[in-house]
């Protein structure tokens, strides 16, 4: 796996866990205080696998496209990438 779909890899992950923890806080105890802090984490991630995936080289247009998605973008891109060639 190369350096950059391992770096996607890994974004996409930690933006599925906090949209997870923000959705999980949300349907429980709503703590405001909680997502104040995971909020600007999770845009912040989400912003990283955007841009990581439109201005990767070799990337698939499915892959660019589902980073995009909001709230889908971790585990479009987690999918998209294990059909990506090595070569990325």
């Amino acid at each position: 796996m190369t350096g950059l779909l391992r770096t996607l890899a890994v974004l996409s992950v930690l933006e599925t866990v906090s949209v997870l923890a923000l959705m999980i806080n949300l349907a429980t105890v709503h703590d405001t205080a909680l997502a104040d802090v995971l909020g600007p984490i999770h845009g912040a991630l989400y912003l990283a696998v955007a841009v990581t995936a439109l201005l990767g080289r070799g990337l698939t247009t499915w892959t660019r496209i589902g980073a995009l998605v909001p709230v889908l973008s971790g585990p479009l891109t987690m999918v998209n990438l294990r059909q990506e060639p090595r070569s990325a």
